[in-house]
């Protein structure tokens, strides 16, 4: 298990750590266009399809798309300042 979640655990209490399967357009509805959506996944877990087909019924698709790894921040941010301008979706 990971230390955050052992802390989290022990100070908060396991249903702040437990999986919640929590509807994509429920998010969405939440959300304001200036704060960004973090999503923290577990193994094999993959939103991106849920995110792109919320997007089509949104008008915002294609999504931008960045895989981060070493070398890619300056492609991410180019991605962001761009959706900031444009409204675009991003998934990093």
């Amino acid at each position: 298990m990971v230390g955050s979640n052992i802390y989290i655990n022990q100070v908060l209490g396991k249903e702040f750590t437990n999986p919640i399967s929590y509807p994509i357009d429920k998010i969405w509805e939440e959300s304001t266009s200036i704060d960004p959506v973090l999503f923290l996944l577990s193994a094999g877990a993959d939103p991106t399809s849920s995110i792109d087909e919320l997007a089509k019924k949104k008008k915002k698709f294609p999504t931008e798309k960045v895989s981060m790894g070493e070398g890619q921040e300056r492609v991410a941010k180019k991605a962001i300042e761009k959706g900031a301008v444009d409204g675009g979706w991003l998934i990093l």
